[in-house]
């Protein structure tokens, strides 16, 4: 089974860029919506965060390293009054090019302009972002959106808009495996951690279930005379 990496980039006291959207929030909105996509593939994935919380680099990097997954997506949103996507790969090219690639080319399809993919080196003439350096797999560094961008958001302004970045960079990192995607409603993608909670869940409560509906009709009296008036029987 191929393995991958997803890190989302800052959290808890780290928001990130932060303007018209919080980068932190919205990096988290992509990265699950991202790896739903990869496990309905058959792709293991290790998020470095599935809720809220500090997320140091240095962290990130050890958990990928220790998981030695297939390959590693960074995943973050710009700042600086730009617009666009962008991705960052290892200087030397290989595997983590053509993720690169692959994911800008999905991004493009969702109607998302692109800035290009780009290398970056630090005064040593190695990689400069150290999740690209320090990695032991093919890794890229994506950006997004703009989140200071009026303009450059508006493809990312909802939950829902921002799922489609994710699975668009699921559909770019299934491509650079070698697994043809199996078309996936959103409504059949599972969120699988139990660490996480969308804020428009419904959390529903079960008092019993029962085979004699006698019983059943009994219990429904009983939630009713305690003032439980939307309670119901659901048959199954």
């Amino acid at each position: 089974m191929a393995k991958v990496f997803l890190g989302v980039g800052h959290g808890g006291t780290d928001s990130g860029a932060a303007a018209y959207l919080i980068e932190k929030d919205i990096n988290l909105v992509m990265a699950l919506a991202c790896r739903d996509y990869l496990q309905n593939n058959g792709v293991e994935v290790l998020m470095s965060r599935t809720i809220d919380e500090n997320d140091p680099l240095e962290d990130e990097i050890k958990e990928c390293n220790a998981y030695n997954p297939d390959l590693a997506l960074d995943i973050h949103n710009n700042a600086g009054g730009g617009d666009g996507f962008e991705a960052y790969y290892h200087f030397a090219g290989g595997t983590g090019k053509t993720l690169a690639l692959n994911l800008e080319s999905e991004i493009i399809k969702i109607g998302q302009n692109s800035r290009g993919c780009k290398i970056k080196k630090n005064s040593s003439g190695k990689d400069y972002y150290g999740f690209i350096r320090l990695t032991s797999c093919p890794a890229v560094i994506v950006e997004g959106v703009f989140v200071d961008n009026a303009k450059d958001i508006e493809i990312a302004n909802t939950k829902e808009k921002q799922k489609n970045f994710g699975y668009a960079y699921a559909r770019g990192i299934l491509k650079t495996l070698g697994i043809t995607p199996k078309e996936i409603n959103q409504g059949d993608v599972s969120i699988s951690s139990s660490n996480e909670v969308a804020k428009d869940s419904l959390y529903k409560v079960q008092i019993g279930a029962y085979k004699d509906k006698n019983n059943a009709d009994e219990k429904l009296k009983q939630a009713k005379d305690k003032g439980f008036k939307d309670a119901f029987i659901k048959e199954e």
